[in-house]
């Protein structure tokens, strides 16, 4: 299933300095593995991919290409970051208490 998703900041600040986001993602992703400066992934069975959208050398936005099967993990990420989670189809924010369910509650 391919599903996108966005992680920004609800300040609408940057998310951070790249080194600092690119560490919180290999911290919270073992095995993550960046192909460019801008572009990595979890490269397994149901992994995803991301692009950092950088912007006066901070990062603006996350955008990830897949991610379900890692939801959980991506939403206590963001909890522990202050930043926040969307469904970049329908501009909706996931509720990152409990991703999973959100993502049931819309599949119905």
């Amino acid at each position: 299933m391919s599903w996108n998703l966005l992680i920004y900041s609800p300040e609408g600040t940057s998310l951070g300095e790249p080194a600092a986001v690119k560490t919180a993602l290999e911290n919270a992703f073992p095995g993550f593995e960046w192909r460019t400066f801008t572009e990595g992934g979890l490269i397994v069975d149901g992994g995803f991919t991301l692009d950092l959208a950088i912007e006066e050398g901070a990062v603006r936005d996350i955008y990830t290409n897949g991610g379900y099967n890692h939801i959980r993990q991506l939403a206590a990420l963001c909890q522990r970051q202050h930043w926040a989670m969307a469904d970049a189809q329908e501009g909706e924010d996931i509720d990152l208490d409990d991703p999973v369910k959100w993502y049931e509650e819309r599949m119905e």
